[in-house]
């Protein structure tokens, strides 16, 4: 029950996101969208930093998935990109407080517990990245001077602006959609770059 309560724990706290801030999100509120005392919830974790972590790490290992079974789909390393990219956009337009509750988080300066936890996420994220990037460039499908590198940060910048687009219309069904018609123009910046 432990484990079960504590995923109940998780995803009332990536609801709760969806409708207010970060800040905003007591044990209290946890408690009444889950129908137990607050009390309850700290027989499931001892502090406020523990469900954050829980948060996080239930992130990292959904987007891993999400990661694991685009790549999977795909045969040539610019479709494992593409899937990578479109998987990624599903995964946020099903679950809207996942990028609320990160950049709330990442908007602080210092290294809480939870930042560090986020910065290690992102960048495991991104390496996984630049090995499809390299991957794609030594296949000759992207530029063989592509910035490996610098290739992740512009794909995750076009999920954020997906994000911000999303937020500001309040369209998450569209989300895919948008996603699809982005991602060619993407791909024309990743081909037609070149390093200095």
């Amino acid at each position: 029950m432990t484990d079960e309560r504590q995923r109940e724990i998780v995803a009332a706290v990536l609801a709760l996101a969806r409708e207010r801030g970060p800040d905003a999100i007591t044990t209290q509120a946890i408690a009444d969208r889950i129908g137990v005392t607050q009390g309850a919830i700290f027989r499931h974790f001892p502090d406020k930093l523990a469900i954050w972590l829980a948060v996080f790490s239930w992130i990292r290992a959904s987007l891993g998935a999400v990661f694991a079974e685009a790549v999977a789909k795909a045969d040539s390393p610019l479709k494992k990109i593409e899937q990578a990219f479109l998987g990624h956009v599903a995964f946020i337009a099903a679950n809207p407080g996942v990028p609320r509750v990160m950049f709330h988080e990442l908007q602080y300066p210092g290294d809480s517990p939870a930042r560090i936890e986020v910065r290690a996420m992102m960048s495991d994220y991104r390496k996984q990245l630049t090995l499809l990037f390299k991957q794609a460039s030594a296949a000759g499908e992207l530029s063989a001077d592509l910035d490996t590198t610098f290739a992740p940060v512009l794909f995750i910048g076009a999920v954020q602006s997906l994000v911000i687009q999303t937020a500001l219309g309040g369209d998450e069904a569209g989300m895919v959609k948008r996603a699809r018609r982005l991602f060619p123009l993407l791909l024309d910046g990743y081909r037609g770059a070149r390093t200095a």
